[in-house]
């Protein structure tokens, strides 16, 4: 079982690990299955434990995950979002809807914390590059919020990664801990943002029902 996890480590560690994270950024960009920040997690912990530096899968997934909303910017300004909201695409018109709201409202808190939400990333970039928003005012928010989310996964898989294996010893258990606790991180902040949406709609809801 050590062989194995020092095998996994190693693999995890390589240049082609740091490649395949970067390859999935960019399509996790636009095409909100892939798991991008699984990977993160994972290539993080592993590179920790096997005496790397935790600091190129940030210098690579950053710039990988801005080709991605880039990409989504460039498809909504393009190709427009109207084919998407369709009641056979009810979960992704509910996304469009919610990004268009928010853009119109405030669009720096929304590109900010859209990125950690899987659906939502997706559609608030096509639909500020379908609402023809300039870029210069896209990118830098789009940077700040992509670096937030890599730094926060990058620092999940090193501190998560190495206090189980400094507890444990066996790195298939402290990476398989690492990703546990990255998709536990994704799911509170879905919630939160769920919460914190329906705290806004209510007093809305209200004022339309008097």
């Amino acid at each position: 079982m050590d062989t194995i996890g020092h095998l996994i480590t190693l693999a995890a560690a390589s240049p082609w690990a740091l490649a395949l994270v970067a390859l999935a950024l960019v399509i996790d960009g636009f095409f909100p299955f892939v798991p991008g920040e699984t990977l993160v997690v994972a290539t993080s912990a592993a590179m920790a434990a096997a005496g790397g530096s935790p600091w190129l899968v940030l210098a690579v997934a950053v710039p990988a995950a801005l080709a991605g909303d880039l990409i989504a910017f460039h498809l909504g300004r393009r190709l427009g979002i109207e084919r998407w909201i369709t009641p056979k695409r009810p979960r992704l018109a509910r996304a469009f809807h919610y990004a268009q709201r928010r853009l119109e409202v405030s669009p720096a808190s929304i590109l900010l914390t859209a990125k950690f939400v899987p659906f939502a990333r997706v559609a608030v970039s096509m639909t500020a590059g379908a609402g023809r928003m300039p870029m210069r005012r896209y990118l830098p928010l789009a940077a700040t919020s992509v670096t937030l989310y890599t730094g926060l996964h990058v620092a999940i898989g090193v501190l998560v990664g190495s206090a189980a294996f400094a507890l444990l010893g066996n790195p298939v258990i402290a990476l398989a801990a690492s990703i546990a606790a990255g998709l536990l991180t994704g799911v509170a902040i879905d919630l939160l943002v769920r919460a914190v949406r329906a705290r806004f709609r209510r007093p809305v809801v209200a004022a339309v029902a008097a």
